[in-house]
């Protein structure tokens, strides 16, 4: 439990930096307090990786000296510069329990759902089954390999996916760098603290939208379902994915809402950051940031200087965002073998109609499985009984997005060329469907129960 200080600092990082961009009010605060842990532990893991880039090696005093003094240095600004806040909330649902009685429900439901997360989480103390192979191995580089750490993405066999981004690794050595504790317990905790916080993004982001009840009904969706719990504290880093993915979703929500360029900027940097936890986060990065950016231009309630100055800002922040992530494919990582960018050099014998069929089908056993609590039985049925109000207004965006990163899914599967497609999809599907769960519960609940403006 002593890690959980580190967290909290981490957490106060975040929340100073989305203070010091002056949009507390327009997330509001359940919302702000669910984004600073993801953004305050990602601002620490950028910390260390460009200390590893221009020192060498890790080193536990600077590091900890570092983030030290990033925290004071955001909350000395605060004292002597306090940040005025430019926007009010535009829209509140109003909740039909009483606040006091709300609360005082919401917070039980939440102890006795963490409660479960940490339980279940603690069934499976090493996580899945080649984390320590991907993830945890490479937190250890960090940490232990001295001025060869860099040997996590240059000189490792491909079995440990080198190309894999670092952002989970770099966080749990961050967590391990203060106190030195067991990085096994360093990587289960930091699994529960995402898998918690996704649940809470969740509530954070539908209360903004829809009434708090109905909200805290998608949240407790989420965290009741043992098959997602389960996934989510293997220790891999779709968890990370996950939670980022709901956070733009929820924030480019806002976005088209307040047309607010800090909003703009803080949205983008989220987008970027989502690259650096895994490799599908550049391109659901190209295809979210491509149909924003869209959206914003074809806006009419906004004048072509306005809608520009918006789109500037999101994909400045999304290069903001992504500079480790460039850092790290540029100087450091190989060539993933998992994607193909030219398909015609090797003989792909699952392009084709066959390849389609089964990637298609296993998928469909996959939606169809007990394990998920027939939750995704329940949210086709609803999209089909509702499927006209998912392409009206902003819901098009995030539509469009589901379309289209499904084409992409199956173009990764069908120009398998290293593995057999069987076992690949044996060993992604659920994940990939797992880090999609809270976005689509987000999505559908949002677009079904949203009131106008």
């Amino acid at each position: 439990m002593i890690n959980l200080f580190i967290y909290a600092i981490s957490f106060f990082i975040g929340f100073l930096i989305i203070r010091s961009l002056k949009i507390t009010k327009i997330l509001s605060m359940p919302l702000c307090l669910a984004l600073s842990i993801g953004l305050g532990l990602a601002t620490c893991a950028i910390v260390l990786f460009f200390f590893l880039c221009i020192y060498g090696q890790f080193h536990q005093g600077f590091i900890i000296s570092l983030n030290l003094l990033l925290l004071l240095t955001l909350s000395i600004i605060h004292i002597f510069y306090p940040p005025k806040q430019i926007s009010e909330v535009s829209f509140t649902p109003p909740a039909l329990i009483h606040p006091v009685r709300f609360y005082m429900i919401a917070v039980s439901l939440w102890i006795i759902f963490l409660s479960i997360i940490a339980i279940l989480a603690q069934q499976y103390p090493y996580g899945g089954w080649d984390a320590w192979g991907l993830y945890n191995m490479k937190a250890k580089f960090i940490l232990y390999g001295e001025m060869f750490w860099k040997s996590l993405a240059t000189e490792l066999h491909w079995h440990t996916q080198p190309s894999y981004p670092i952002l989970l690794p770099l966080i749990n050595s961050w967590i391990f760098s203060v106190f030195q504790t067991n990085l096994i317990r360093v990587a289960s905790m930091t699994a529960i603290v995402f898998c918690a916080a996704t649940g809470f993004l969740m509530y954070g982001g539908l209360s903004r939208f829809i009434r708090k009840e109905l909200a805290l009904l998608g949240s407790i969706l989420l965290m009741s379902n043992h098959w997602w719990i389960f996934w989510s504290t293997t220790q891999y880093s779709d968890i990370l994915l996950g939670y980022f993915l709901l956070a733009n979703f929820i924030l480019l929500t806002l976005l088209f809402k307040e047309k607010n360029k800090n909003l703009s900027f803080f949205t983008g940097i989220f987008l970027g950051l989502m690259t650096f936890a895994k490799n599908e986060g550049i391109v659901i990065l190209i295809l979210l940031s491509s149909l924003s950016s869209v959206y914003l231009f074809l806006d009419k309630t906004l004048s072509r200087q306005r809608s520009s100055q918006l789109i500037r800002w999101l994909l400045g922040g999304a290069v903001v965002g992504s500079v480790a992530t460039l850092v790290f494919k540029l100087t450091m990582a190989p060539t993933t073998r998992e994607v193909l960018f030219n398909p015609f050099t090797h003989e792909l014998k699952y392009f084709n109609s066959s390849g389609i069929l089964l990637t298609t089908k296993f998928y469909c056993v996959q939606f169809l499985s007990r394990d998920w609590n027939f939750i995704w039985i329940a949210l086709g049925l609803v999209g089909i009984l509702q499927f006209p109000k998912f392409f009206q207004k902003e819901c098009k965006v995030f539509a469009i997005f589901f379309i289209l990163y499904a084409f992409i899914l199956i173009y990764v599967y069908i120009s398998t060329a290293h593995f057999s497609l069987l076992w690949r999809l044996s060993c992604t599907a659920s994940r990939i469907v797992a880090n999609l769960l809270p976005s689509l519960i987000f999505f559908t609940f949002y677009t079904i129960w949203r009131k106008d403006d």
